[in-house]
């Protein structure tokens, strides 16, 4: 069995060599790591060739124009020809079992074309985070919804960085849609869930890097009401504790709506019942407002 990683890069140097040390020093080694950088200045270019030079198993693209981050990404997967691909961020870090214990839960799992895993959160030291998982952040409720479900009708819990798939030709030979709301891990996500064979792996398999501009830190309340919405969402209650938040839930299942391998039908059921729901509250609402102002 061939195994692949596919990484894209850009301005990344400053993480870039403890991730690509992670995946080099894997329990079982994989055999091609194709990186396709997207116009990088910083250094990134320099490491990859320094790297390159001296592992073969690195191939490198060097884009002479900017393609962005989903065009880079399908036109790296399609480079590779493993028979189960990885694809990896310019600035995590691999655990060294993360490629052993993914094969291991293809084996156990044969029906699986994909599987995410967990992670835990770093910062731009490699120290832990607040306690708090990539699932914890991403208000994934692993464990009380059914994973297929919840991704072709709530939202993307799919993150590339801890992504494998069985090597599939039609989704490859597939243009990802140019599409607002949708990137290439939820892509791929939403393809396996429409074909039921999409996993979930709890295991923290790598350690996620937050940068200082994207610190969860004195964010744990919000994360909390993401998952709260998520849920709502999945049991399709509707949201009514303010008019934003009303006003979040229709834009969120407007836009699932518009994506790929979603439920529609049970997605414009929800639209329905929101629309109705949301009606008649603010009616009530804007009764009550003007009640209380007679009297007063």
């Amino acid at each position: 069995m061939k195994l692949s990683v596919s990484m894209i890069t850009f301005q990344g140097a400053a993480y870039l060599k403890a991730q690509m040390d992670s995946i080099l020093s894997q329990s079982i080694p994989v055999h091609e790591i194709i990186v396709c950088d997207d116009g990088s200045t910083d250094g990134t270019r320099e490491i990859l060739a320094a790297y390159a030079a001296d592992y073969p198993q690195i191939q490198l693209r060097f884009n002479e124009k900017n393609l962005g981050t989903v065009a880079n990404m399908q036109q790296c997967l399609r480079m590779t020809s493993g028979d189960v691909l990885f694809l990896a961020d310019q600035d995590d870090v691999w655990l060294p079992t993360k490629v052993e214990k993914t094969l291991t839960f293809f084996q156990e799992n044969p029906s699986a074309g994909a599987v995410f895993s967990n992670a835990d959160i770093i910062d731009e030291v490699g120290e832990t985070q607040y306690g708090m998982s990539l699932w914890d952040i991403i208000g994934f409720p692993y464990g009380q919804v059914e994973l297929a479900d919840f991704e072709r009708r709530v939202d993307n819990v799919v993150t590339g960085a801890g992504l494998a798939f069985k090597r599939n030709e039609e989704l490859l030979e597939k243009d990802i849609p140019q599409m607002p709301g949708l990137l290439h891990d939820g892509w791929i996500g939403l393809y396996f869930a429409d074909k039921n064979q999409l996993e979930a792996n709890p295991e923290k398999l790598f350690q996620y890097r937050s940068h200082a501009n994207q610190q969860v830190g004195g964010k744990i309340k919000e994360r909390q009401q993401l998952l709260d919405f998520n849920l709502a969402l999945y049991d399709g209650v509707p949201v009514m504790k303010d008019f934003a938040i009303w006003k979040a839930a229709m834009k969120r299942l407007y836009t699932n709506l518009d994506l790929p391998y979603m439920d529609k039908a049970k997605i414009q059921e929800q639209i329905e019942l929101y629309a109705e729901y949301g009606k008649t509250y603010f009616q009530l609402r804007a009764c009550l407002f003007l009640f209380v102002k007679a009297i007063r």
